[in-house]
């Protein structure tokens, strides 16, 4: 009965201050969108950047591993780093991250396919 009590209470101050307009609700809007990173072909011994650094609030990355194994993959998330090959898959969930991803073609004599790398993330 007490919490009843107090929630109506608290309701009735925010209430009365909004209405007085001395607290500013703000209406939240969540977004969601998505960025594809197409497989590109690197050159023999070339790196690439496929996604400089950018922040996230929110955001669940997929790596399909349908690039080559030759082709490794740098991926840094705020200060941890870590790699894996064009070849497997992986999936990454980051929350107010920073992220950077870079592709490099380990093979010296031929050139190699990156794989798609998907991210889906939220914006509000």
């Amino acid at each position: 009965m007490s919490r009843e009590f107090s929630s109506g209470i608290l309701g009735g101050i925010v209430g009365s201050l909004a209405t007085l307009g001395l607290m500013k609700i703000h209406k939240v809007v969540i977004t969601s969108s998505k960025q594809i990173i197409q497989p590109q072909s690197l050159n023999a011994g070339a790196t690439a950047t496929l996604l400089p650094q950018t922040t996230y609030k929110f955001a669940i990355i997929l790596f399909h591993g349908d690039g080559d194994p030759q082709v490794e993959l740098t991926v840094k998330v705020n200060t941890k780093t870590f790699t894996l090959l064009g070849n497997e898959q992986a999936i990454e969930v980051v929350a107010n991250e920073t992220v950077e991803i870079t592709a490099t073609n380990t093979d010296t004599a031929n050139p190699h396919n990156t794989p798609t790398v998907e991210i889906a993330y939220l914006t509000w």
